[in-house]
Formats: C-alpha cells, sequence, structure tokens
C-alpha cells in the first residue's frame, strides 16, 4: 500500500519547524535535525520524481494527480515547490558547514594521478606530483564555488524565521493533501 505524499510533507514540516523545540529541548531540536536530513532526502526525492514525470516510487508514495489538485484549490497545486525547498532546508542543515570540496578535489587528484599512472608506467613521479596539485587545485577550485553557493542558501533556508515559515508551509499542505487525497 502506497504511503500519502501529505504524511511525509507533514513530517517535512515538523522537522523544518525545529528551531522552534529548541526552546523547549535541545535535544529534541537537535533529534529533528538529524531525522529531518533523511526525510528531506527522502523530499528532495520524491518532488524530483514528481516533477520529472517517473515512476519508480509510485509503489511507496501515492501522489495525488494534477487535476485533483487542480480541482481542490486551496493552492495544492503548489505542493512540488515546497516539497523541494523544504527537502533542500533539511538536508542543507546538518551538512552546510562540512568543506566537502577539497574532500572532493583530493580524492580526485588521486584517483587522476593512479590513472595515469596505470596508463603510463615509466611516468616519472614529479609529473604525477605536478598532475596531482593541479587537478586537486582544478576541482577545490570548482567545487569550492558550489560549496559557497550551498553554504548561503543554506544559512538563508536556515535562519529561524524562514525556517520556521517553511515548516508550517510543509505542514499545511501536508495536511490538506491528507485530508483530501486518503
Amino acid at each position: 500500500m502506497a504511503v500519502s505524499v501529505g504524511y511525509l510533507l507533514i513530517a517535512a514540516g515538523v522537522c523544518g519547524c525545529a528551531p522552534l523545540f529548541k526552546w523547549v529541548s535541545h535535544a529534541l531540536s537537535r533529534f529533528f535535525s538529524v531525522v529531518g536530513f533523511f526525510v528531506g532526502i527522502v523530499c528532495v526525492i520524491v518532488a524530483a520524481e514528481v516533477a520529472l514525470g517517473l515512476t519508480f516510487l509510485t509503489n511507496i508514495f501515492s501522489v495525488p494527480s494534477a487535476t485533483g489538485l487542480n480541482s481542490a484549490g486551496l493552492y495544492l497545486a503548489y505542493f512540488l515547490p515546497v516539497m523541494g525547498v523544504v527537502g533542500i532546508l533539511l538536508v542543507s542543515r546538518p551538512i552546510r558547514n562540512i568543506r566537502w570540496g577539497s574532500l572532493i578535489g583530493l580524492g580526485v587528484g588521486l584517483l587522476i594521478s593512479a590513472y595515469l599512472k596505470t596508463l603510463v608506467p615509466s611516468i616519472d613521479t614529479t609529473i604525477l606530483v605536478v598532475v596531482f596539485i593541479i587537478a586537486t587545485l582544478a576541482i577545490y577550485t570548482l567545487l569550492r564555488f558550489v560549496e559557497d553557493l550551498f553554504e548561503f542558501v543554506g544559512t538563508v533556508l536556515a535562519f529561524p524565521p524562514v525556517a520556521i515559515a517553511i515548516g508550517f508551509a510543509g505542514l499545511y499542505f501536508g495536511i490538506l493533501i491528507t485530508v483530501k487525497f486518503s
């Protein structure tokens, strides 16, 4: 039996409102942030799957049809962007301070050097070091921009009033979809 996507939005909305729970208990807020990370991944995947018209998750989640959403009114046709934004909020909250660009750059530099050594076994070590440094710096430079952009978006979305508003929007759409289509 497929679970209504409304329940996912309700869970995402509650996790998105984690700054509200900080006043009650810091541990509860931390718990919702950790659970929210995984709920956010599922939200982003489901939103992308619905937006692209794919059907690989139809056995797990039931998504109302576009005509049903439009006929129900109450702005339900906009649940997909809300689901995507709430998913990005929940995913970006715990990982916005991790420097993953340097780790990926280091790994790609090592892989390129190892591949070059396999391709040309007689290559000098100095050339391998130079190739490693150039590849690592090139990848890091490209990913640093993406990392900064992701950190900016995560900072804006994690600002407590914005996060609470997005969480309430997720709760609103989740409750409406659950009530109207279950």
